[in-house]
């Protein structure tokens, strides 16, 4: 994906996990956030997702899908990470309704999306984090 001029790109030492059981939506994603310059590391359930954060591996943001197949869904995986991090951003995606239960610190956007305004929505939560702001 092009940059748009005066762009700028994260720096790659920012950690993007992207969690969809989805494989083809996942590689997508994990290739324009990559063009955009960051590292990602994909997971098929929130299973997974929570087995490389409970092994302390770095990660800076999660991108979700809420719903997928699994023991439990994108919310509870966003429920759990605030139990390990609670300034983590999480960012959950479904073509349904915003659950009611999402909480305040959870970003959430209906599918469909495009690319590039989920590269800005990460760029966007990324450098809130990093200033503390949300």
């Amino acid at each position: 994906m092009p940059l748009r001029p005066n762009e700028e790109i994260v720096p790659a030492t920012k950690c993007v996990m992207v969690v969809d059981d989805d494989a083809v939506i996942r590689l997508v994603l994990s290739e324009a956030m990559r063009d955009a310059g960051l590292q990602v590391i994909e997971a098929s359930c929130s299973a997974d997702a929570m087995s490389y954060l409970r092994s302390g591996a770095a990660v800076d943001l999660i991108f979700s899908d809420i719903q997928m197949a699994g023991p439990y869904d994108g919310l509870l995986l966003a429920h759990q990470v605030r139990g390990i991090n609670p300034s983590l951003p999480v960012l959950l995606t479904s073509s349904g309704d915003k659950p009611e239960s999402l909480g305040d610190s959870e970003v959430f956007i209906r599918k469909p999306y495009r690319l590039d305004d989920i590269v800005a929505v990460v760029r966007k939560n990324l450098d809130a984090a990093n200033f503390g702001v949300k």
